[in-house]
């Protein structure tokens, strides 16, 4: 009799955990969560990479393949257009121009030659065909002055074309010659203001054109030179303000250049592809050195007014559409938005969403549609 008490109470027990359970389970879940507000104010979406600097007035100056006699400049020397950089040993072309000139003259007297030539042998047939004529109405006989006749031939138009073309060709030795001469110069003079950054010149050795002599560069005028990647490219057009931070502080740029191609740049997994862009940095900025590398920020676009809320309430689905976690009689109602611009911190909401509502940071796996939540407790220190 008492085992049977105890399995009855044993169920008892049981029948009261499952209906427990399940009045449990039907009560909402409870999360403490960390909350934001939608706010109206204004929003800046930027694209940050890196530039180089470079000066926006450079150019190399290659020299001649001859004996340099001077140099004018060092490395770091403040140029002038007009200065004289570097100074050669002349070269004399004379001996060349003569030997053209004779080339010439004599491929001259070899077409007058052939065409006297010819005069003369046309002039002789007619001679003959005259003769023969008056002779044969004679009845005498011309036997002799035919085969006088025959033995003659005009010169052919092939050959004097062929003296015609070695006019031509020496003609044009001669006048490449001359004009070597008039180009011929014993000095590189500058063509740019700036400062000398790279010499490639000793005096007494001879010049390579395989490099350049001289490089000169305005250091003040600057650009950044950076390229963005195919997902960024076509958020990049001209005239985009840009900001170029240094390590004492920030200038303002914009961009003034994109390349029309994109280019193949090696990387880390083979090969990107990249598209180049130039930004003129329009204050001075002393710290900032050519070929050094400083980061930039791309003014995408910007709102004002507009509603916005902080970026971590933001969530993404499979398909593409943006939701927030809005807080409504303290359960979470899912919400689904339409962005705009985006930054590191905020988000621009275009639709689905108010100033004033309150949406939760960072929302986990644990909150649903419906989920109790009350704001989480900043732990003191």
């Amino acid at each position: 009799m008492k085992k049977r008490y105890i399995i009855i109470a044993i169920v008892i027990l049981v029948l009261a955990g499952g209906a427990y359970r399940r009045i449990n389970n039907r009560r909402p879940s409870l999360a403490s969560v960390k909350l934001g507000e939608a706010v109206v104010g204004d929003i800046s979406s930027y694209l940050s990479t890196t530039a180089t600097v470079k000066s926006k007035d450079s150019k190399e100056y290659y020299g001649l393949q001859a004996k340099i006699k001077k140099v004018h400049v060092s490395v770091g020397s403040q140029v002038k257009k007009g200065d004289t950089l570097i100074s050669y040993e002349g070269q004399d072309l004379t001996t060349s121009i003569k030997q053209a000139e004779i080339q010439y003259d004599n491929a001259v007297l070899q077409r007058d030659e052939l065409v006297n030539q010819n005069r003369d042998i046309q002039q002789r047939i007619d001679e003959l065909d005259r003769q023969i004529k008056i002779l044969k109405d004679s009845g005498a006989d011309v036997t002799s002055l035919n085969q006088q006749r025959n033995t003659l031939s005009p010169i052919s138009a092939e050959r004097l074309k062929q003296a015609e073309n070695s006019i031509s060709l020496a003609k044009l030795s001669l006048d490449s010659a001359r004009q070597k001469q008039a180009e011929t110069k014993d000095v590189i003079v500058a063509e740019n203001d700036g400062v000398v950054t790279a010499l490639n010149a000793v005096e007494g050795s001879v010049g390579s054109s395989m490099q350049p002599a001289v490089i000169i560069q305005n250091i003040e005028a600057l650009k950044a030179v950076a390229s963005v990647g195919k997902y960024d490219a076509g958020k990049i057009t001209l005239g985009q303000r840009v900001t170029i931070r240094g390590d004492k502080g920030s200038y303002e740029g914009k961009i003034s250049f994109i390349d029309p191609v994109a280019k193949k740049a090696p990387s880390a997994t083979g090969a990107e592809t990249i598209l180049g862009i130039e930004i003129d940095i329009l204050e001075s900025a002393a710290e900032l050195k050519i070929d050094f590398d400083v980061d930039i920020d791309i003014l995408l676009g910007e709102a004002k007014g507009t509603i916005k809320i902080p970026a971590e309430s933001l969530r993404a689905d499979k398909t593409g559409n943006y939701y927030v976690f809005v807080v409504n009689e303290n359960r979470a109602e899912e919400r689904q938005v339409t962005v705009g611009l985006q930054s590191d911190t905020e988000v621009q909401v275009l639709e689905g969403i108010k100033a004033g509502e309150v949406v939760i940071l960072n929302p986990g796996s644990a909150i649903k549609e419906g989920t109790i939540v009350r704001e989480a407790q900043e732990v003191a220190r």
